[in-house]
């Protein structure tokens, strides 16, 4: 009886755990777009701010382990091309060199869609925490917008402080 009662124990457990992830994060990989910011510090995403990002490519390795971002930022009104690899840490989660140390977690993922949560760490030892929507080409549905702003309540970030980023990109495709 001990024995059925534990096996019963068991099945349901492993029952209740999560499939081992089998996304080809390599399949996500091109052109992405910054949509939307939003930081709980609003001079990261001010101008001249490093995290005032716009988005141009997103490159995952097969396994998810790593993640290339090309992206420009405004410097004196100029854009400037910049890149980093973010190296997985966690399940949806990675870290970085950015601007201080910059922790990266996917809070949602689909083929047109990626909200992250960043929480960086810059030189002087300020955190701020700070959402971002990237998307990919034209359809970007108004449930992902919801699950964003979501995202920027949860971390207790002002509405006040959500940046439409993709009105104010101008700079070059590539």
């Amino acid at each position: 009886m001990k024995i059925l009662l534990l096996t019963l124990v068991l099945g349901v457990v492993c029952a209740d755990q999560d499939p081992q992830s089998e996304t080809d994060y390599s399949q996500l990989s091109g052109e992405w777009n910054t949509i939307y910011g939003a930081a709980s510090n609003i001079e990261k995403l001010s101008e001249n701010g490093p995290f005032r990002a716009f988005m141009r490519t997103l490159d995952f390795n097969s396994a998810g382990d790593t993640i290339h971002f090309t992206f420009f930022v405004k410097v004196n009104g100029q854009c400037r091309k910049l890149s980093t690899v973010a190296t997985k840490t966690a399940e949806n989660a990675y870290i970085c060199d950015y601007a201080g140390k910059t922790e990266i977690h996917i809070l949602h993922l689909s083929q047109n869609t990626i909200i992250t949560h960043f929480l960086n760490e810059d030189e002087e030892g300020l955190v701020t925490d700070i959402v971002a929507f990237f998307g990919k080409g034209e359809d970007i549905q108004q449930e992902d917008i919801e699950k964003f702003k979501e995202a920027v309540r949860e971390k207790e970030i002002p509405d006040e402080n959500i940046v439409n980023i993709i009105n104010i990109d101008d700079c070059p495709s590539e």
